[in-house]
């Protein structure tokens, strides 16, 4: 059903965006200039005996907790002291659970503002490297900034709720005055962890939203001066995996996906350290000293600049040092879209043409589909009803939020039943015996083409990250579907698989960024679905896409099972001489009984 010479043809726009694409890569804007030295105002030592006195006294600091509000109140304080105007915002979870945002702010000669945040509230007792060592970091800003003239506001955040889905943060975004004149937000985390030589910066947001490239320089080029050299950036495939399907875990990703220009200093990297390592034994004041210190030098060299720090795109690339704006990534996936599209709706028309049954093939093809929307609208009621705890609002570290035995349960049911739903449609749409549709027919495949190249390019105007990942798959099973392919054999089966490399490749990264196991994946993702983290339409998308893999694997065993055509019988051989006849000698003349005498 397939017409090769179309869609050959419909790649040469492919040719012509990749070549735009090279010529839109632009340089990066330059950091900040250094500044101040910090290294004789900051002291690790100084905030590791806050920290330390801090956990002594108030262990438990878990949200909501005595100690967490105690803890606030502390802060509140030292800000006050300090010569901050300091507010206590006090507010609620959705269980009523009383939390505390300490909000100290200083009017520098410009309205134009640099926030600086810590969590306060701990994940486990005591705590002592993360949250204990964020808030004496933050407490030793406050005391250096205390007698630094600034050019800038400079506001100071304690943040509440951290560990149920960055609470106090959203809080944050909703109170803070004069958010558009916001030039930059610096986020404290982990700073007495134990991690990388040089803690690599989390920049990474909860959509498509990147840091600007100015701070994120000048925040490598700060911990260059404390660390020896700069942190290590992840690669052009991991940030493609990162934009495509973004899961900011940290206060950084709300910061970033509400519009501001956020980075996170972590000691620990990306997640906290493991809980057998939340003892003071596990504070490291050195480290503590350097992060702070890189803090300061971003906090120094933001302030010191008249100008805010130059963004670059919105979104982008990092390719060989040279950024890919988002709109060139568009370009070239809406090209290697098209000649999909075009030959999926080419193959349709044929088979409408030869009379197939299309619109029962589209109506099985939803049936598919409507089973994974059941498990989506079941799993968010099953939140809604209280059956499953509410998710974090945010993404968290999977330690905070860890897998149980209910848990295993729940994702049973919900495949179950989705797969009785999906079994019941199978049966509705598909017929009866007299008149069963036979989705070994080709306009089972051209039906399943047509709805994958207009779900693809759907996904396109909403993440043309995601769209380009599934650009593979697009083509490899258009192939599968409605080419000439063998029924049996290694193609098929290498056509639908080598499709979902790479969303393998992402599945297999995440894994490994966050520590999880394949039961604790699908567990993370139910709470990203259920959360909203990922958006309606991503996920019905995906419902979508699901639904279309199930249905390819359908098609492609109704043919393998098909019989095989009886092989033609061939021809009697003819009996007279000729062509195809004997051949042997004589046949032609030239023996003696055939020569003249």
């Amino acid at each position: 059903m397939i017409e090769p010479r179309l869609y050959r043809a419909a790649f040469l726009p492919a040719l012509l965006a990749l070549i735009v694409a090279a010529f839109s890569l632009v340089g990066r804007p330059a950091p900040l200039p250094q500044t101040l030295a910090a290294d004789v105002l900051f002291q690790g030592k100084t905030a590791a005996a806050r920290a330390t006195r801090l956990v002594n006294a108030l262990p438990d600091r878990r949200a909501g907790s005595r100690g967490d509000r105690a803890a606030g109140e502390l802060v509140a304080r030292e800000f006050a002291a300090d010569g901050f105007s300091t507010v206590l915002d006090r507010f609620q979870d959705d269980d009523g659970l009383p939390l505390m945002n300490v909000i100290g702010r200083r009017a520098g000669a410009s309205r134009h503002q640099i926030v600086i945040v810590a969590a306060r509230d701990a994940g486990s007792v005591p705590d002592a490297p993360s949250s204990a060592a964020d808030t004496a970091a933050l407490e030793e800003i406050a005391r250096v900034l205390q007698g630094t003239p600034s050019r800038k506001t400079i506001t100071l955040a304690s943040v509440d709720g951290s560990t149920l889905g960055e609470l106090g943060i959203h809080r944050l975004l909703a109170k803070l005055p004069d958010r558009d004149k916001v030039e930059a937000v610096l986020v404290l985390s982990n700073m007495g962890a134990a991690g990388p030589k040089v803690p690599p910066l989390q920049e990474w947001s909860n959509g498509s939203q990147r840091i600007g490239v100015s701070l994120e320089r000048t925040a490598a080029l700060s911990e260059s001066e404390e660390f020896g050299r700069e942190p290590r950036r992840s690669g052009a495939p991991a940030q493609m995996i990162r934009l495509a399907f973004p899961v900011g875990v940290g206060a950084q990703g709300p910061l970033l996906e509400s519009g501001l220009d956020a980075v996170r200093f972590s000691g620990s990297g990306e997640l906290p350290p493991p809980k057998r390592k939340q003892g003071l034994d596990a504070l490291e004041p050195d480290r503590l000293g350097a992060l702070g210190r890189s803090a300061l030098r971003t906090v120094f060299a933001v302030d010191q600049n008249p100008e805010p720090p130059e963004h670059g795109p919105s979104s982008y690339v990092t390719i060989a040092g040279n950024l890919l704006p988002q709109w060139a990534v568009s370009l070239v996936g809406l090209s290697l879209i098209l000649p999909a599209l075009v030959a999926s709706i080419d193959g349709f028309a044929r088979a409408r043409r030869r009379r197939e049954p299309v619109g029962r093939f589209v109506r099985w093809l939803l049936a598919a589909v409507l089973a994974m929307v059941t498990g989506l609208v079941v799993a968010k009621l099953m939140v809604v009803v209280g059956i499953v705890a509410t998710p974090p609002q945010s993404p968290v570290a999977p330690d905070l939020r860890p897998l149980h035995g209910g848990d295993v349960v729940t994702m049973g049911v919900l495949a179950a039943l989705v797969a009785l739903v999906w079994w019941i449609g199978r049966r509705i749409t598909l017929g009866r015996r007299r008149n069963r549709l036979d989705v070994a027919a080709p306009g089972a495949g051209c039906a399943l083409a047509l709805v994958l190249s207009c779900v693809t390019l759907a996904l396109w105007f909403v993440n043309p990250y995601a769209a380009l990942m599934l650009v593979p798959a697009l083509h490899l099973w258009l192939i599968a579907s409605i080419a000439r392919v063998p029924d049996r054999g290694p193609v098929p089966i290498a056509l639908l698989l080598v499709g979902l490399v790479p969303l393998a490749i992402a599945v297999l990264y995440y894994m490994s960024r966050l520590s999880l196991n394949p039961l604790e994946g699908l567990w993370y993702v139910f709470l990203l679905v259920t959360s909203g983290s990922i958006g309606v339409v991503a996920a019905l998308c995906s419902c979508v896409f699901a639904g279309l893999f199930v249905s390819l694997v359908s098609i492609l065993v109704a043919r393998a099972r098909r019989p095989r055509p009886a092989k033609a019988e061939e021809p009697p051989r003819p009996a007279v001489f000729g062509p195809g006849g004997y051949a042997g000698p004589g046949s032609l003349g030239g023996t003696e009984s055939a020569l003249r005498r």
